[in-house]
């Protein structure tokens, strides 16, 4: 047993230690979800950048060279033909560029929202953790204390023992009470340790981790959650700008239908064959061509209107859903304030039960101490005590993690 908590020591000693701060920072760096949510804004970002290049003039080089079988060609061809073209083309009105450009421009900010959503579900999920080894953490002091309770109590009773003063079963009750308290404590370290690889898993961590804190209640200042809800929930967010992106694709695929009116010029330059003082010899030439282009679709055999259909019910679709989430989130949220308020008279009840436990214990200690008591007495008020602490515990744990999925439903204080 010595060599448990010298290990346990030894263990906490190499340890970083870690605060939830630093713990929720480190989800949003190493979290693959964080990772493949911020380089899917990038590759958006990136989108935007390629519709937009639509809109600004286009510069094209290109330049051929042709070898000519003499036996195929006529006098009026070079045998080598070489041949250049430099050519400007600038859109002047493309409408279905710009709705383009809006509709990238919305999935941007929808997927940035997709991003917050995934941060806050991450950081949610970093709080609950944490406190899960704060817990086990606790709990391993408790069975810690309770072994050196029991080591106590069976050196004094093996002495009274010895002396005569007790009977055999007592001392043997004793030895089994350590006995237990040991695997006790040997499983709670266990706990601990389990614990402690889910977070470091988590966090995406090799090394090993002392998170610091105290284990207490977390604070939540609730005013008017409804409110709230509506305000800042990410998901109805989404749903919202999903709406936004449904109607502007809507929107691109009527614009495909208007005319597109584009500018070019070209500036080309080649060898030729020409007459010059009677005789046919190799000539370059070289000129410029400008004009407008102009392209009305006529007909399209009603693709434009099934299209724009298509992207009107996925609207709908996106409405309907939204109204839905709304009911669903509005009573989510009154379920978590019910078991908010439900767990906090629990803790209050369960705080009265350990106080009372304890001085149970106190009371039970020194009448056997000083030989009213008897055994069976001490046993039954020392696994009331250790009952009644880690029920308190437990009390705790989920009153933070109730709070924890309140933050992240109304979207509060949980970023670092």
């Amino acid at each position: 047993m010595k060599f448990l908590l010298i290990f346990t020591l030894l263990t906490a000693s190499v340890a970083f230690s870690l605060s939830l701060k630093e713990a929720k920072l480190l989800a949003l760096k190493n979290h693959i979800e964080a990772i493949k949510g911020n380089l899917d804004l990038k590759k958006l970002e990136e989108k935007v950048k390629e519709i937009r290049a639509k809109i600004l003039p286009t510069l094209n080089f290109s330049a051929t060279y042709i070898r000519w079988d003499k036996n195929y060609i006529s006098a009026f061809v070079p045998p080598d033909k070489y041949s250049a073209s430099l050519s400007l083309n600038q859109p002047i009105f493309n409408r279905a560029v710009w709705t383009a450009l809006k509709l990238a421009q919305a999935n941007k900010e929808l997927q940035k929202l997709f991003l917050e959503e995934v941060k806050v579900s991450l950081l949610a999920e970093v709080e609950k953790l944490f406190w899960a080894v704060l817990l086990r953490r606790e709990i391993f002091k408790e069975k810690r204390e309770s072994l050196s309770y029991w080591k106590k109590y069976f050196n004094f009773v093996e002495e009274k023992y010895k002396k005569g003063i007790i009977p055999k079963y007592e001392f043997l009750r004793a030895k089994a009470q350590l006995r237990q308290a040991e695997a006790d404590l040997i499983k709670a370290e266990a706990e601990l340790k389990v614990s402690l690889n889910s977070l470091k898993s988590f966090l995406g961590l090799k090394k090993n981790i002392h998170p610091e804190g105290e284990f207490g209640l977390a604070y939540i200042q609730l005013e008017n959650p409804l409110r709230v809800l509506e305000k800042n929930n990410l998901t109805l967010q989404i749903l919202r700008k999903t709406i936004r992106v449904k109607q502007l694709s809507a929107e691109v695929q009527k614009s495909e239908f208007f005319p597109q009116v584009s500018f070019f010029l070209n500036y080309n330059w080649e060898n030729i064959m020409d007459f010059k003082q009677g005789r046919l010899k190799e000539d370059f030439r070289h000129g410029y061509n400008l004009g407008l282009k102009v392209d009305i679709p006529v007909y399209e055999g009603g693709a434009r209107i099934a299209k724009v259909m298509q992207e009107k019910i996925e609207k709908k679709k996106a409405e309907r859903e939204l109204d839905f989430v709304k009911v669903k989130l509005s009573n989510e949220l009154k379920s978590l304030l019910l078991r908010l308020k439900s767990v906090k008279e629990e803790i209050k009840a369960r705080k009265e039960s350990l106080i009372a436990a304890e001085e149970s214990l106190r009371f039970a200690t020194e009448r056997y101490i000083s030989g009213v008591g008897n055994q069976v007495e001490l046993l039954d008020a020392r696994k009331n005590y250790e009952n009644s602490k880690i029920l308190y515990l437990e009390s705790v744990f989920n009153y933070n993690v109730i709070v924890a999925d309140l933050k992240k439903l109304l979207g509060l204080g949980l970023f670092p």
